[in-house]
């Protein structure tokens, strides 16, 4: 999860409730232009890409998910990333459980 940043006056930004913001509170993982957030009810994961809007960095929904299998094989899909595949593996089978494993 994120802490509150910076941003380039050197300001103390908090982290958003907003899904879409750059500094969103539940981001998982981010890799590049790709970033895996919890939703702000805990009720599925969503891969997110950056997009620029009026030059600002917005994430938009790329795929939601409810289980770990889905989330891993389209993370992997779609970013190719390994080292991101392993770190989602450590997440509960089924959002907002507490019980892990494959």
């Amino acid at each position: 999860m994120l802490d509150a940043s910076t941003n380039q006056l050197g300001g103390v930004i908090p982290p958003s409730h907003r899904e879409c913001d750059d500094n969103y509170q539940s981001v998982i993982y981010h890799k590049g232009n790709l970033r895996v957030i919890a939703c702000k009810d805990s009720l599925q994961w969503i891969i997110q890409r950056a997009e620029k809007r009026h030059g600002q960095c917005e994430w938009a929904a790329v795929s939601y998910h409810t289980t770990k299998k889905s989330l891993i094989r389209v993370w992997h899909t779609k970013s190719g990333d390994y080292h991101g595949a392993v770190e989602l593996g450590k997440l509960p089978k089924i959002i907002g459980s507490i019980s892990h494993g494959a």
